[in-house]
């Protein structure tokens, strides 16, 4: 894609502040830390890095462990292919991982959009929507993937953000009529971010718990719109989320390759976020209640991705930069300018 994108993560936890991170709610057993080979000429950095957050969100691996049945596409199957690999992750003895059957069926299934194709470069955010996307096509039968309410559909159950758009004024009260989508990625503008951050640091004397969610919420309302009935007030849409996801994914958009904004947007970024502050109202009590952490990060940068993840069984941050992986003591390791980060919270 032409501008380049900061995607985060997250899932709902419990506890304040960096212990959520710390101190999960849950340990779960997973095999030590494995890398994925990049071959000169593969240009497979960006599925690796979509594999590793896919492979150390706990509730993603967990809940897929369990799916046995699903319509098989043979050589061109990702459902087959990521089942293969995940019992590479967790039985074989090598430190070191081919991708390749999963890059093979990726190209296979995309070759009409030329996407995802072999020898080339891609992008690992969509790479990582469009491999939960084909879960659904594997084991949702034919459910439209807007309306998707199968219980074992992962990425719908999961991921999937229920929501609905709507204008109302305040002056003289009409409204919109409501928008229901569903979205797997809630983007927002860097430069929005920025500029929100700059406006709500001026109106209060220091940062709050909630702001980072706050934060999120303004900078994602988008321009200016006229009032429904034309009285002459400008609104802005706000949006209503109707379910309770337990993986939220947030997409930071960058409006050009070469952004100055990196630093600026390194600095608002909390690691703690309550749903709540998400969005203009959360219907489900559950929902409303949840607060975010953050476990993992993809960075693109030098046109290479590589990954931070928080490794539950150890309790500790690990970066994989393809067939390398290593203990890292925080977040900073790296993450000096970034042109791309994808987040995982968890």
């Amino acid at each position: 894609t032409a501008w380049n994108r900061f995607l985060s993560s997250l899932r709902s936890g419990g506890g304040n502040g960096m212990q959520g991170i710390l101190a999960p709610r849950t340990m779960t057993s997973i095999a030590p830390s494995k890398g994925l080979s990049n071959e000169p000429g593969q240009n497979s950095c960006f599925l690796n890095s979509a594999l590793q957050v896919l492979w150390h969100l706990d509730i993603f691996r967990r809940s897929f462990r369990q799916l046995t049945t699903h319509k098989c596409m043979e050589d061109s199957c990702i459902f087959c292919a990521l089942k293969s690999i995940f019992a590479q992750f967790q039985y074989s003895s090598e430190k070191v991982l081919p991708s390749d059957a999963l890059r093979s069926a990726l190209a296979k299934t995309f070759q009409d959009e030329q996407r995802f194709q072999l020898g080339i470069m891609d992008d690992a955010a969509e790479c990582f929507e469009n491999i939960l996307m084909r879960i659904h096509f594997h084991i949702a039968d034919e459910t439209k993937e807007d309306i998707c309410t199968a219980r074992h559909c992962i990425p719908h159950q999961k991921f999937a953000m229920t929501l609905f758009e709507q204008c109302v004024c305040s002056s003289c009260g009409a409204s919109s009529d409501p928008l229901p989508f569903i979205q797997m990625v809630h983007y927002i503008s860097t430069t929005s971010l920025c500029n929100q951050a700059v406006k709500m640091l001026e109106s209060r004397e220091k940062a709050t718990p909630g702001m980072f969610g706050e934060l999120l919420r303004n900078a994602s309302m988008g321009d200016l719109r006229s009032c429904p009935s034309q009285c002459g007030q400008q609104l802005r849409m706000a949006r209503v989320l109707l379910n309770s996801p337990e993986i939220i994914t947030i997409g930071l958009v960058w409006d050009s390759d070469h952004s100055d904004l990196a630093e600026d947007v390194i600095h608002t970024l909390g690691t703690c976020l309550r749903l709540g502050d998400l969005f203009y109202r959360v219907t489900e009590e559950k929902a409303r209640q949840s607060e975010l952490y953050l476990v993992g990060m993809v960075c693109y940068y030098g046109k290479h991705y590589s990954t931070f993840f928080f490794q539950t069984k150890i309790r500790r941050w690990m970066y994989f930069d393809d067939a390398h992986v290593k203990e890292v003591s925080s977040l900073s390791y790296g993450v000096v300018k970034p042109a791309n980060l994808k987040f995982c919270l968890n």
